[in-house]
């Protein structure tokens, strides 16, 4: 959200146009504004991560600040990650099938552990399960521990799905969730409870074998 509204949007709308930068001179006669708003709306802008100072441009007087998007504000812009995946995800199972599409999502899963193994490295099971939610939040799903039952792991829960509209068409991305998990703990993992399968709140794994 921009506390500045419209003049803000056009301001990253600039930016975006021209990725080396733009000055405040620059901005405040593409925006038909003074400079002092221009100035005001960098300094909020800048202040919340959506600018950033780029290089000085040189020019015949004294050097000119630029100023650029940062992630932040390229990702303000609208994107279509979501119809991107669907692109993907139908092709690919119209070329090999549900149930390789299926293990192809749980392999990507086991691939993609490797770069948390770090993390998780040295710990015990229970504290790998700990350190896994703690993975799985920082990535939106959040998640949290169930307590064990007697001669068990604890089970991991969580109340939001990352792939909530991709997986009501493609319940194979489900299986990528499993391979994470599976990579991470070095054990089977179970998918007892699906938000999409089952209609329920949440979803839950548990490990295999019990502990």
């Amino acid at each position: 959200m921009l506390s500045g509204g419209d003049t803000q949007r056009r301001l990253l709308a600039q930016l975006l146009d021209y990725k080396k930068g733009l000055s405040i001179d620059d901005l405040a006669l593409r925006l038909e504004i003074s400079r002092t708003a221009v100035k005001q709306h960098l300094s909020t802008l800048e202040r919340d991560g959506y600018v950033a100072r780029g290089t000085a441009r040189r020019t015949a007087g004294r050097p000119e600040q630029t100023f650029v998007l940062t992630d932040s504000g390229i990702d303000f812009f609208p994107k279509q990650y979501s119809w991107f995946s669907k692109v993907l995800l139908q092709t690919l199972r119209s070329r090999i099938g549900e149930n390789d599409l299926g293990e192809f999502m749980y392999n990507l899963g086991v691939d993609m552990s490797a770069t948390a193994l770090p993390r998780i490295t040295g710990k015990t099971r229970l504290e790998r399960i700990v350190e896994i939610v703690r993975i799985m939040n920082e990535t939106g799903f959040v998640a949290h521990v169930v307590d064990a039952e007697e001669g068990s792991l604890p089970r991991i829960a969580c109340k939001n799905c990352v792939y909530h509209d991709l997986s009501k068409e493609y319940p194979e991305v489900c299986r990528f969730d499993i391979g994470f998990l599976s990579g991470l703990m070095g054990a089977e993992v179970e998918q007892e409870e699906c938000m999409q399968r089952d209609g329920g709140e949440l979803c839950r794994f548990r490990f295999i074998p019990y502990a």
